[in-house]
């Protein structure tokens, strides 16, 4: 009896050394992606620039989307500097596993879940991507984390879980418009028949309540701002469908589409390589109930409502939407396969080389990259230089702080994120209600300074506002830096032109 104990009790200890030795690749593998960009690139990806920035004011909604991302990606960087940043992507992909693996152990084994955990790292999206934190980074533990408390509530029909599902939902809403493309299936699932008496208690009810108060503080925002992100929205649609033929863009979802398969490339090969270990169609169909039809439902609802759109509206779909979308699959995948501890060390060990591979050619990429191409990425740029530049030429000419900055979107959101002493606002360009904390008063009071580069079209109504009707407010400077590209010796320097608008009070003489 002892020794059959024991036996047992070694069995399970080698069926947990597979996952074991993954947590410990998995440590060293998210340190190495927050600590390698942070060390080896010169520059912040483009939305993490204009999301710290966006954050740094507290506004209830940006001119382009809600405000939760933002505030929480300014939160880490004031805390953390550049490290912040892509820390901050690293979490958002550890607690999508996370809650990967609990939503898994709902209906399968935790050998299941440790599996979809891998598979669900296999996902394009999940990798390079994810180093610049933007708001659909930043959906990836929302739409899992919804799809976890709908199924809990469904299943269970408890008020905590309705209710949970409401506070994912309102935050998810508060993060991008698009988990409307989960939450829509969700609610026409509880429409089928089947469901009508989930209905008929008053759960959903106060979930779709809790989901609108959390929501309501952004809402009102929108009716005061001209709704403005919706019109944003429906600016980049009509860019991305005015190229296009009227009956061509309707079917602008086929592209869409295929993007989405190859982002499952990786995930799709490594099955194949495991084919030998799937369930027959038998044993799986004995075990399939109504809750895994749940999870299929969940899985490819949203892509149907997305394609539904662009057949019947032509509306333009961005291959970055799918992002967030994909949670699922690794779940989906992983219960094909026969849990065994062979599979498991399987699998594992093929990750591991994925991973490792996809690990050295990304900090190839970024640290020399630049090298082989023509053109610059964001990565590359020399953020430091120019914010010192910035610095130098407004210390130079004013003796009060640098308030603001302007111009050229890239430029101006590098240069304030990287203001030793404080963090000056972004005006950004374009029409003023861009930024609302932005005003003609502010700029009498402390100035700004201007950068742009050649051939730029800069639009700043507010500081037409001050030539046309202040300009005697002021003593305007100009000039150019030229500003090295890093570790490119034989390119080309960089050629920012700039404009210091100096209140009178602050101006001090060029030196």
């Amino acid at each position: 009896m002892i020794s059959g104990q024991q036996s047992t009790k070694r069995s399970s200890m080698h069926s947990r050394k597979p996952w074991h030795y993954f947590l410990f690749f998995l440590s060293i593998y998210f340190t190495i992606w927050v600590v390698a960009p942070t060390l080896l690139a010169s520059s912040v990806p483009l939305d993490v620039s204009e999301g710290v920035n966006w954050g740094s004011e507290w506004q209830w909604g940006y001119y382009k989307h809600p405000p939760l991302s933002s505030w929480v990606l300014y939160s880490f960087y004031a805390l953390f500097g550049h490290l912040g940043v892509y820390l901050l992507s690293q979490l958002t992909v550890i607690l999508t596993l996370v809650l990967v693996y609990a939503l898994t152990t709902k209906l399968w084994s935790k050998t299941t879940a440790y599996l979809a955990v891998l598979f669900t790292l296999l996902i394009l999206y999940y990798g390079y991507p994810s180093l610049e934190f933007n708001h659909n980074v930043a959906q990836f533990p929302i739409w899992v984390g919804l799809c976890l408390c709908f199924f809990n509530a469904v299943t269970r029909q408890r008020l905590s879980d309705w209710l949970w599902v409401g506070v994912i939902g309102g935050i998810g809403m508060l993060t991008k418009y698009s988990v409307i493309f989960l939450l829509l299936p969700m609610a026409l699932y509880l429409l089928y028949p089947k469901q009508w008496h989930l209905l008929k208690s008053p759960y959903p009810w106060l979930s779709a309540l809790v989901m609108l108060a959390i929501f309501s503080p952004h809402f009102y925002w929108l009716m005061q701002h001209d709704w403005l992100p919706l019109t944003y929205a429906q600016g980049r649609t009509h860019e991305a469908t005015a190229s296009a033929s009227a009956i061509s863009s309707h079917f602008k979802f086929i592209g869409f589409s295929l993007t989405q398969i190859l982002a499952h490339l990786p995930l799709l090969v490594i099955l194949l390589l495991n084919r030998q270990h799937l369930l027959s169609r038998s044993t799986y169909k004995q075990q399939y109930n109504q809750s895994q039809q749940l999870l299929y439902y969940l899985w490819l609802a949203p892509l149907m409502v997305l394609i539904a759109l662009n057949l019947l509206l032509g509306i333009g779909l961005r291959d970055m939407w799918g992002m967030p979308m994909w949670g699922l699959s690794g779940i989906l995948v992983a219960s094909w396969l026969i849990p065994s501890s062979k599979v498991l060390q399987r699998v594992s060990k093929m990750v591991m080389i994925w991973l490792s591979m996809v690990t050295i050619l990304m900090m190839a990429y970024i640290g020399y990259g630049h090298q082989l191409r023509d053109k610059p990425s964001r990565m590359d740029w020399s953020e430091q230089a120019l914010a010192k530049k910035a610095e130098q030429t407004w210390s130079s000419v004013s003796s009060c702080p640098l308030d603001s900055v302007s111009g050229d979107r890239w430029l101006s959101a590098l240069v304030a994120m990287n203001q030793p002493d404080s963090m000056p606002s972004q005006m950004i360009s374009g029409s003023a209600s861009h930024s609302p904390w932005m005003s003609t008063e502010r700029l009498r009071q402390h100035g700004t300074l201007v950068m742009w580069l050649a051939d730029d079209k800069v639009s700043l109504p507010l500081l037409d506002d001050i030539n046309a009707q202040h300009s005697s407010d002021f003593k305007v400077y100009q000039g150019q830096w030229q500003i090295s590209w890093m570790g490119k010796t034989d390119a080309k320097p960089l050629i920012v032109h700039w404009q210091a608008y100096i209140p009178k009070r602050c101006s001090q003489s060029l030196p």
